[in-house]
């Protein structure tokens, strides 16, 4: 399916394929990062503590005001051309089209919370993902906690209370 689009664009776009995706991204943007929120709130809502979003345009997006912490698993650049023309069996212009589509991992990596250096094998990767998520699950500060689903209840309910309270306190004054 994903062949069929590439030769319709490559026909009906003869200009330069760069242009076209990041048309298309632009014009479907909204529409995803809406989907995306309505689904990460249905999540929060069910009680989940960590939500993982791999969205390779979070920042292209302006996504990356809505999730914290930011990970990102760099690469350096020559490997990640050979690793997507190796996964996609693509050429290696098909493939730097692509990549240059997309900010490069070196601007995304200054932007990050929390970096993942993915030069190495796949099991070095898998173990500095589980010491990635042993950081992330840990205890709240107070800031976090108040940003979580547990703060929001927290504040809506002492803010229920207090109007409650206030209320109580008005009438009984106004009776006197």
């Amino acid at each position: 399916m994903m062949r069929w689009r590439r030769i319709i664009i490559k026909i009906t776009c003869p200009v330069d394929f760069n242009m076209y995706v990041l048309f298309f991204c632009r014009l479907l943007a909204p529409y995803i990062s809406s989907g995306i929120f309505w689904e990460v709130l249905k999540l929060w809502l069910k009680g989940f503590k960590v939500i993982v979003l791999d969205i390779p345009l979070l920042f292209e997006n302006k996504m990356d005001r809505w999730t914290k912490p930011i990970i990102v698993v760099w690469v350096d650049p020559e490997t990640q051309l050979q690793r997507l023309m190796l996964r996609d069996r693509t050429s290696e212009n098909d493939a730097r089209n692509r990549i240059n589509a997309q900010m490069s991992l070196d601007l995304k990596r200054t932007k990050a919370d929390i970096v993942i250096e993915n030069t190495g094998s796949h099991e070095d990767l898998k173990e500095k993902l589980k010491n990635v998520l042993f950081g992330v699950t840990k205890p709240l500060s107070w800031t976090e906690l108040w940003l979580s689903r547990q703060g929001a209840l927290s504040a809506l309910v002492s803010i229920i209370v207090g109007v409650l309270v206030l209320i109580k306190v008005y009438n009984s004054d106004t009776k006197l």
